[in-house]
């Protein structure tokens, strides 16, 4: 669920295309495949290909690139009807325009003085330098890159392709144009329609179903415009005559959904439209409630209403919009309640749990709110009353697997000077293992099983002997930080679970306020490591790493933050009060 926000941040939408082929390495990710980039590229006028078609699973040679480079740049009338030297001795007689409009606007440099290296097959660097040099000041082209999945050494493995080079020379319309030292701040694409390339309307049709788009707000007020953009351009746009929220839903596809009025004025709900561009209203609310956008279970398009009538409790029903048809579902509830939907359109509201349907909402015997759900389908929901946490376990289906109470021991705790509700609840997953103050717990056939009640804010196990070592506290302590203004709980000692279930205390009980752990791991040499924390500057802080060796603790090393306060013997500092308080390495 994505809260609606008044304020005009674009909303992208990546719909991939069922069934799109890839040709090369380089994936953008976009609605449309390969063959559609680089017929995109065609109808602008970027792109030609060959006699045979665009031939996108060939090699490149460097002629080839040269001249691909041109006219991606617009300049291929410049080129051919301009005369141009360059030093290479190897450039066929079709290519010499090119390689010398490229040579003398500072794009190439060859592979020597007197070499190009024309009939040598472009590599994915080669390549991405061009584009840098076409686009920047320098030949530094790593932000083109994925670098986090190897695309560079990925592509040249597998060899570089015309595929690849479509989808660099794709990826690079949205780009910033900075060569020459321009701010304007223009995307690629928008300097090639500055320059008469191409204009805004043929890149709107060339785009269609190919590039991701997005719809941003501009504009204050009366003044407020709805505009289409791709590539980093605004291609369309229409007047809204009133703030505007744009929303999308889960899925990415459309339509898409705007909210036109702001803080204190009528809202209505709009579906945007294009051909032409357009706003279709869709339901109002009055000036004391706000639209959200829920989620998308096929064809139809769920949103919840909020309403704060007489500043008395709010109060939240759920809009159903299927086609052009507007109604209200069964779904109403008054308080803060938390609405979350999850897989395949289950919706858990509070105890009560729906199933949102292309038909409608129907209730389901699912309580709590969703935790987590995992690959094969299983929910883990969590319900939390003044009494107890309630953990349950469910079936794709919404059947139930079993269910976990934990006692509410620490309802409220003092807390500047006001009176908290801190109650024991699950915070972190990886599908195998779960926990969070309510404890610790794994995952099986069963559904969930309590490894251990203790609170529980990190965990690390040991595979030689399938001990858990976690960061806790005593139940009848409040252990808690705050950085960037928020409150977390997070433990005071360490303990480790044998497998047998056994537990047993790796610090001993210090006074309270003594330690705040954050995270714990174990060496390769069976020693644990773990974090402490330091206020440095408010509201925030710093990190001590330790290493814990047969009860007693060394601090290893420290942030930045931490020597920034506290000065270069923040280390030495801290160790001596380890030491005085009988855990540190040096206590006597």
């Amino acid at each position: 669920m994505k809260k609606l926000v008044a304020v005009c941040f674009a909303c992208l939408m990546l719909f991939c295309a069922a069934g799109a082929a890839q040709v090369g390495t380089i994936d953008n990710g976009y609605p449309g495949d390969t063959e559609a980039q680089a017929q995109l590229l065609h109808d602008l006028g970027l792109f030609r290909g060959t006699e045979n078609g665009f031939e996108l699973e060939k090699p490149m040679t460097r002629a080839e690139a040269a001249a691909m480079l041109t006219r991606l740049l617009g300049a291929e009338q410049e080129a051919l009807h301009g005369t141009w030297t360059h030093p290479f001795a190897d450039v066929p007689q079709w290519a010499d325009p090119y390689v010398g409009w490229l040579y003398e606007n500072g794009l190439t440099k060859g592979t020597s003085a007197t070499t190009y290296g024309a009939e040598q097959n472009v590599t994915c660097g080669q390549y991405c330098t061009f584009l840098a040099r076409a686009s920047t000041d320098d030949d530094f082209y790593s932000w083109l890159l994925r670098y986090g999945e190897n695309e560079e050494e990925r592509c040249d493995a597998a060899g570089f392709v015309r595929g690849d080079a479509v989808s660099l020379s794709v990826r690079l319309l949205e780009q910033h144009y900075t060569r020459n030292g321009d701010t304007n701040g223009f995307s690629v694409a928008q300097k090639l329609i500055n320059q008469g390339v191409f204009t805004a309307e043929q890149l709107k049709t060339a785009a269609q179903n190919v590039l991701p788009f997005a719809y941003r707000c501009s504009g204050e007020g009366a003044d407020t415009e709805v505009c289409y953009t791709t590539a980093g351009v605004t291609v369309e746009s229409v007047k809204a005559g009133a703030q505007v929220s744009v929303c999308t839903l889960d899925d990415g596809a459309p339509p898409v959904y705007a909210v036109v009025g702001g803080s204190g004025e009528e809202k209505t709900l709009c579906r945007i439209e294009m051909e032409p561009m357009r706003l279709v209203p869709m339901d109002t609310c009055g000036s004391e409630a706000d639209y959200y956008d829920l989620c998308r279970v096929g064809g139809t398009d769920y949103f919840y209403i909020d309403v704060w009538p007489d500043d008395s409790l709010k109060k939240t029903s759920v809009l159903m919009i299927r086609g052009n048809t507007v109604q209200l579902t069964d779904i109403r509830l008054e308080g803060e309640w938390q609405l979350r939907s999850w897989k395949d359109g289950q919706l858990m509201l509070g105890e009560t749990g729906w199933l949102l349907t292309e038909n409608g909402a129907e209730s389901t015997q699912m309580r709590g709110l969703v935790f987590a759900t995992l690959p094969d389908g299983r929910m883990v929901t969590q319900w939390v009353n003044e009494e107890q946490t309630t953990i349950y376990t469910w079936t794709p289906d919404g059947q139930p697997v079993n269910t976990i109470a934990v006692k509410n021991d620490l309802l409220a705790y003092p807390l500047d000077d006001a009176r908290v509700v801190f109650a024991p609840q699950l915070k972190n997953y990886n599908n195998v293992y779960f926990w969070g103050s309510a404890g610790l717990y794994r995952m099986d056939a069963d559904g969930l099983t309590q490894i251990t009640p203790l609170p529980t804010y990190d965990y690390t196990r040991n595979p030689s002997d399938d001990s858990i070592v976690i960061v806790t506290h005593d139940r009848s302590r409040f252990v808690a930080y705050s950085e960037s203004a928020v409150t977390m709980r997070t433990g005071d000692t360490l303990m480790r679970i044998l497998s047998d279930g056994t537990v047993e205390p790796l610090l001993p009980e210090l006074p309270e306020g003594s330690l705040l752990l954050d995270q714990v791991g174990f060496l390769d040499d069976g020693r644990i490591q773990f974090t402490m924390l330091k206020p440095t500057e408010p509201r925030m802080m710093g990190r001590f790493t330790c290493v814990l060796d047969d009860g007693k603790v060394t601090v290893t090393d420290a942030t930045d933050d931490i020597f920034y306060m506290w000065g270069e013997d923040a280390i030495q500092v801290e160790q001596a009060r380890l030491d005085a308080l009988g855990v540190g390495v040096g206590a006597a």
